[in-house]
């Protein structure tokens, strides 16, 4: 059934008897108490939800990203690694709005098995049309990925909203002294301020258990690239992020967690995270010679998230004109590489052609 699986993948299409196993042997999600009107959704997939609505059947095994959110509050969201006949249990909390897990052991879980049929008439057929294009687009996330990244509370649970506080207001805490950083006078000569290379506060999650294990990236400022040909090489910034997650497929499945979570999840987070992965591997230029496979693998991975983006995201009004020509500068390492890839080259060719002509931008770096 593995073969069938990756057959729904390659063509898109599902079978009678795929299906069949898969009513019969997929995943299950129930979520109880959820209000009618509001949004649920699973992968690239969401809906507004009726009275009756349950849950969803029939999951595929793998990675799954479910999110939920009710009329003028937040996302909540999850990663969950479904495997065969699984049924996953949760219940949402009207009071504060949030998620719970509302299994509390195996006679309880047994129960809800035993009675799947009355339920099946309240859960909806897990979406096979998006299959395809949710399992190219997190091809990389294991998981490890999510034991690395998720949230460390109960359920891994990821708002879009999240309750921050400064750096500033951290160490005041640490240091036991409430207005040590934040105020100047005699006792105080200067504040002491905490900014990221863009000057703007550093920002960490209020609650430990809320915050996404995201690998600290060596910084690469826009002035040492220059964005030109002439710029740094990062390659050995790359060497030392691969070390930290511990092989190359994490650094995609990174960037693919990243992703996710902010084109779906509209975890804003996840965003700043992606385009600082994407400033490093756009930045090397040895290590397209040494790992050319790698390349070949994030140029895949950038093609399928585009397919998921506005067709204004590369607009400066959308405030990501920095991405046009930190891509620019992918195109150009890839373009002047002198080792001997052909193939890797074509496909980086065809890729700056596609994105040129859907999004109107050219995406060559200005002449030196």
């Amino acid at each position: 059934m593995d073969e069938a699986l990756k057959n729904i993948i390659k063509t898109g299409e599902m079978t009678q008897d795929v299906a069949q196993y898969l009513f019969l042997h997929g995943g299950i999600l129930i979520l109880k108490d959820f209000p009618e009107g509001s949004e649920f959704g699973i992968d690239c997939r969401s809906w507004t939800v009726g009275r009756k609505f349950l849950g969803i059947k029939m999951i595929p095994p793998g990675i799954h990203f479910v999110y939920m959110s009710v009329p003028g509050a937040p996302k909540i969201a999850f990663f969950h690694n479904f495997v065969l006949k699984e049924i996953v249990l949760r219940k949402w909390d009207k009071k504060n709005e949030d998620l719970f897990n509302c299994v509390s052991d195996d006679v309880e879980l047994e129960r809800v098995r035993s009675n799947l049929m009355t339920l099946d008439s309240h859960l909806g057929a897990y979406p096979f049309t998006d299959y395809q294009l949710w399992a190219s687009f997190s091809s990389s996330i294991t998981s490890k990925t999510l034991k690395r990244l998720s949230p460390t509370n109960k359920l891994g649970r990821i708002s879009s909203q999240v309750e921050m506080t400064t750096l500033e207001a951290e160490t005041e805490k640490q240091l036991n002294d409430p207005l040590g950083l934040s105020i100047v006078d005699k006792e105080h000569r200067g504040r002491i301020r905490f900014t990221d290379e863009s000057g703007l506060p550093v920002m960490n999650a209020k609650d430990d258990d809320s915050k996404i294990g995201f690998t600290e990236i060596p910084k690469i400022t826009l002035a040492d690239t220059c964005l030109k040909k002439s710029g740094i090489d990062a390659s050995d910034r790359l060497e030392k992020f691969i070390e930290t997650v511990g092989d190359s497929k994490e650094v995609l499945a990174e960037l693919q967690f990243a992703f996710v979570i902010f084109i779906i999840g509209e975890v804003y987070e996840g965003f700043d995270q992606w385009k600082r992965i994407i400033h490093l591997l756009c930045s090397c230029k040895s290590a397209i010679e040494k790992s050319p496979s790698f390349f070949n693998d994030l140029l895949m991975v950038l093609h399928y998230q585009m397919k998921m983006v506005p067709d204004n995201f590369f607009a400066e009004t959308f405030g990501n004109n920095f991405l046009v020509s930190t891509l620019s500068l992918l195109f150009a390492n890839i373009e002047d590489c002198n080792a001997p890839v052909p193939k890797l080259k074509a496909k980086s060719s065809r890729f700056k052609d596609l994105l040129e002509r859907r999004f109107n931008k050219s995406f060559t770096l200005p002449d030196e």
